[in-house]
């Protein structure tokens, strides 16, 4: 079996629904961005990229092979082949589980992995099969996550149900909102961002000038825990707040991956090695719980334990998901995790979910801080609508 190195990555700044990639499809965005990380790495003056593995979870308008779509859109060779990985929030870290797997079989050398999302351009479906005559109105087709009915909730019932069994309170999940704001905030300013983020150019109207994005859009750094504490939980008795969820959000994230062999071939200097991944079923009605299990299979299977993690990004769907995580992990484990090591540069409740991109930004974070700190192992993750949980296990090589 060969070694899977992952070279490099890049990303669009996250916009909000609505707001700075509001013009653009997911495939846009994804061209744009494996487009750009072509450009930033050489790959295609120094050798060819074999395959793309792309994730959407929403789907996007213009097409239904989101992943070949993309590829064309990047102007990647029509022998590029494409593969399309629909895995809600985890689509984009299924990617790269699935490219390292073909990697490490000898199947392809150099593949792209990643996803993207733009909730701002959420395209809906309507059956041609109606029945006539009823005086019934079109209807969009209702988007279900689950086939029984009782398993079908909300995401915010599903993280006000995690937080009662899991013994999460208000004032915790408000906590942790701001300390992913702070860390994200502190990141920031310290210039973190700057080298992964592609400069994307954005003409909203025919008149218009193009605009250069290039900063994140959806962190909020004047948040207080005052302001956190006076927000009303969407439902009655519930823990969950506009302000310690995730927001639906807009942004693409890809990266480079290769056989060691490749990069050395090609004069490449990785940042990381793919160690393994794991995904597992859960219960729909606590989807949010997955990581937990992911994240201890896979720990488990290469003999290591959750203190040997330096950096441990988990996707921030809610406070009172990943809080419940936590716990979970800990009983599981017998350890304290470190809080310093969970989501140090804040998460999604700062930088907001467009849940096909999410993944690649997972690495990237883990990656960069793998490096940063001069730790050895890094673990990314996240829970998937429908009862599912992602894991990757990567393993900072950069020298």
């Amino acid at each position: 079996m060969k070694e899977v190195v992952i070279v490099d990555g890049a990303r669009t700044a996250f916009g909000r629904r609505g707001g700075i990639f509001r013009v653009y499809t997911p495939s846009d965005l994804a061209g744009k961005t494996i487009r750009g990380l072509c450009e930033k790495t050489g790959i295609l003056d120094k050798g060819k990229v074999d395959a793309v593995f792309a994730g959407c979870a929403w789907g996007d308008v213009d097409c239904n092979n989101f992943a070949r779509y993309s590829t064309l859109k990047a102007g990647l060779p029509y022998e590029t082949s494409s593969t399309f990985i629909e895995m809600q929030c985890g689509s984009s870290i299924a990617c790269i589980n699935n490219a390292a797997l073909q990697l490490q079989a000898g199947v392809i050398d150099v593949a792209i992995a990643g996803g993207a999302e733009t909730h701002s351009r959420t395209a809906f479906k309507f059956s041609t099969c109606v029945t006539p005559f009823r005086e019934q109105p079109p209807a969009a087709a209702r988007m279900r996550l689950a086939p029984v009915e009782e398993d079908d909730i909300s995401m915010i019932e599903i993280a006000d149900r995690m937080a009662k069994k899991w013994g999460v309170t208000r004032e915790e999940c408000d906590r942790f909102a701001y300390d992913s704001q702070m860390r994200a905030k502190a990141a920031i300013e310290k210039g973190y961002f700057k080298d992964e983020i592609l400069p994307i150019e954005v003409k909203y109207s025919r008149k218009s000038d193009p605009v250069i994005v290039d900063t994140d859009e959806h962190p909020r750094p004047n948040t207080t825990l005052e302001g956190l504490a006076g927000m009303r939980p969407v439902m009655e008795g519930g823990v969950t707040t506009a302000g310690n969820a995730s927001g639906l959000n807009d942004g693409a994230a890809f990266v480079l991956m290769m056989t060691k062999e490749k990069a050395e071939e090609l004069g490449y200097r990785p940042l990381a090695r793919w160690v393994g991944g794991k995904d597992v079923g859960v219960d729909p009605k606590e989807m949010g719980i997955g990581p937990a299990f992911s994240n201890m299979s896979l720990l488990n299977r290469f003999g290591l334990k959750v203190s040997d993690m330096e950096v441990i990004e988990c996707n921030e769907a809610f406070a009172a998901q990943n809080l419940s995580v936590i716990r979970q992990m800990e009983a599981m484990s017998g350890e304290t995790i470190d809080r310093s090591r969970w989501n140090p540069l804040g998460g999604a409740i700062a930088f907001g979910h467009p849940n096909g991109a999410s993944g690649g930004r997972l690495c990237l974070f883990t990656m960069k801080e793998l490096i940063r700190r001069k730790g050895r192992y890094g673990l990314f993750s996240a829970c998937c609508g429908g009862g599912l949980g992602v894991s990757t296990l990567i393993e900072n090589i950069y020298e």
